[in-house]
């Protein structure tokens, strides 16, 4: 039997307080060493980075739906890195769709969470 994918939207933290949205379709264990796929990201020290995981959908369409109106909803902010918005849905797949509410940690919270 083959196991049910799960789709994750995620943020990546830097240190700074930037922050990266992403989506991923990655298993578990790939999932727990994936930070994202900008640039910003890629050339980081990973173990300098934090990631959260904001919502996990059953459906690809949703969780990719979901990525996008929290990039839109965070595009003015100059601590969100995301520059790149790719999006290719078919509509009659989001009809149950419901959107989560999130908003970034303050930078407060974050300076607790990283180690030196």
């Amino acid at each position: 039997m083959k196991k049910a994918k799960k789709f994750r939207v995620y943020v990546t933290y830097f240190p700074d307080g930037r922050y990266y949205i992403g989506f991923s379709l990655k298993n578990e264990k790939q999932y727990e060493k994936y930070y994202g796929s900008s640039k910003e990201v890629l050339e980081f020290d990973k173990s300098l980075l934090q990631k959260d995981t904001i919502v996990i959908f059953d459906k690809k369409n949703e969780a990719k739906m979901q990525e996008l109106l929290l990039q839109w909803e965070n595009r003015f902010d100059p601590n969100c890195i995301n520059d790149m918005l790719n999006i290719r849905l078919r509509s009659k797949y989001l009809k149950d769709f419901i959107p989560v509410k999130w908003s970034p940690r303050d930078i407060r919270q974050m300076e607790l969470g990283f180690h030196n």
